[in-house]
Order: structure tokens, then sequence, then C-alpha cells
């Protein structure tokens, strides 16, 4: 019997570092990710204003790094939205 508790006591102990672990990682996840959003938010401020610039003259250099900078921007706003969709799906809110 005791055996069997300690084996418990044990199994317990594990899932319980285990999980622990897991929350330290998804929090650190989710401080990337809200860094990550504030970011795109300056990011996404800037190519408005470097876009409204840029259409008032005929400078290509800032044409095409509008343009790049905005589909980075855009695929940075479909990741995160992606990772909270999943966050919220694995936590049952969907």
């Amino acid at each position: 019997m005791a055996e069997t508790y300690g084996d418990l006591s044990g199994s317990v102990q594990a899932r319980g570092a285990s999980e622990t672990n897991e929350a330290t990682i998804l929090l650190e996840v989710g401080d990337n990710m809200a860094q990550l959003r504030d970011r795109l938010e300056w990011l996404q401020a800037f190519v408005r204003d470097a876009d409204r610039k840029r259409r008032a003259g005929t400078d290509q250099l800032t044409r095409v790094w509008v343009r790049q900078t905005r589909d980075v921007a855009f695929e940075a706003e479909d990741a995160l939205d992606d990772f909270f969709y999943e966050a919220n799906r694995t936590r049952g809110f969907t």
C-alpha cells in the first residue's frame, strides 16, 4: 500500500510540475503575442502614414517598402488571429 501511495504521489507531483511548466510557457507566449500586437499597431500606423506620403509622390523605393511592409503586417496580424483563435478554442470559448 505504501508503494502504491508513493507511486501515485510521484505521478501527481510529476504531472503538477508538467502543468506548471506548460502554464509558464503559455504565459510567456501570451506576453510575446501581446508585444507583437503592440508592435503591429505601430507598424500599421507607420505604413498608413508612409502610404499617404507615397501617394503624394513618385518615390519608387517608398512604394516598394510600403507594399512589402504591409504584406508582413498582414501576415503578423493573421498569426495573431490564429493564435488567439486556437487559445480560445482549446479553452472551450469557441
